[in-house]
């Protein structure tokens, strides 16, 4: 190759790296702001600070305070100039709300559920409480998906596993002895529901609930509960074989699950649909 040669290729290649650096450069910007429009959703009506928000997404404030000016300029996120408390703005409201108008509330949470499923590259499931029982809704699967037992129709007893423990995170004891043990109904004899109601008190404190294949061998669930006026309808859990689990994968989960929740309670909180009729398989049929 001579010498112009060389130099065009030359050329060519520092073009190529200066495109995919720049490339590279507005995915991350892209990338943080929908960090922070999920990050706003899930915190108080009060908003968070500039020194709050980096915090959480674990960024100096001076790369987030660009953002922040601009997304306040266009209306996507409101400032408090009183208390430095950015919160979501009208723009982001009016956009969200006519997408809402044109899909069902159980379009709306499967779509819900196949982004968290993207995210995750994992499985996501959604229970509700049927008697003693978990009753499993829907699911999502990734391409590398394994076999699981947490399937639409099917059902599992709801004091062994994650979903069951979001489900009745608010029973008391005696409710949930009452619900298990009533009418000459048995456990398991491994199964202590002292044991468990503490573990279903940590859900309601902490927002997660967790299983170690107890209910299946070889698979982990973690999940988190669904309200509607304050009362938990249903269960939104993400699960994993147990040879893809990490720590990572752990905090991703606990992060991704909660925000894909209050997303759901967000727009449950407006919807005029029946309850009940959402949250049944039927509900989830023909998606």
């Amino acid at each position: 190759m001579d010498y112009k040669g060389r130099k065009i290729k030359l050329a060519l290649k520092q073009q190529m790296e200066e495109i995919t650096f720049m490339a590279q450069t507005t995915h991350r910007s892209t990338s943080r702001v929908l960090d922070i429009f999920e990050l706003l959703s899930t915190t108080s009506s009060d908003g968070a600070t500039l020194t709050e928000i980096a915090q959480a997404l674990e960024s100096p404030k001076s790369s987030i305070l660009p953002i922040l000016q601009t997304l306040v300029a266009r209306g996507y996120i409101d400032m408090d100039y009183r208390t430095n408390k950015y919160s979501i703005g009208l723009n982001l409201y009016m956009a969200a709300s006519i997408y809402r108008s044109k899909i069902s509330i159980n379009k709306f949470i499967d779509n819900e559920m196949q982004r968290m499923t993207a995210r995750l590259e994992e499985s996501c499931c959604l229970a509700v409480l049927n008697g003693r029982h978990s009753l499993f809704l829907h699911r999502t699967d990734p391409q590398a998906s394994v076999h699981c037992q947490k399937s639409p129709g099917k059902e599992e007893l709801a004091c062994l596993g994650a979903v069951g423990k979001s489900l009745l995170c608010d029973y008391k004891l005696k409710e949930i002895s009452d619900l298990f043990l009533s009418n000459g109904q048995t456990l398991p004899n491994d199964v202590n529901l002292y044991r468990v109601h503490v573990q279903m008190e940590e859900t309601r404190l902490t927002g997660l609930s967790y299983e170690y294949g107890e209910v299946e061998s070889g698979i982990q669930c973690i999940a988190t509960p669904i309200r509607y006026h304050e009362k938990v309808v249903a269960a939104l859990a993400v699960t994993l074989p147990i040879f893809r689990l990490t720590p990572e994968k752990v905090l991703d989960c606990t992060r991704s699950l909660p925000i894909s929740a209050q997303c759901i309670e967000n727009t449950l909180s407006s919807t005029t649909e029946d309850i009940s009729e959402i949250f049944s398989l039927n509900g989830f049929r023909n998606l």
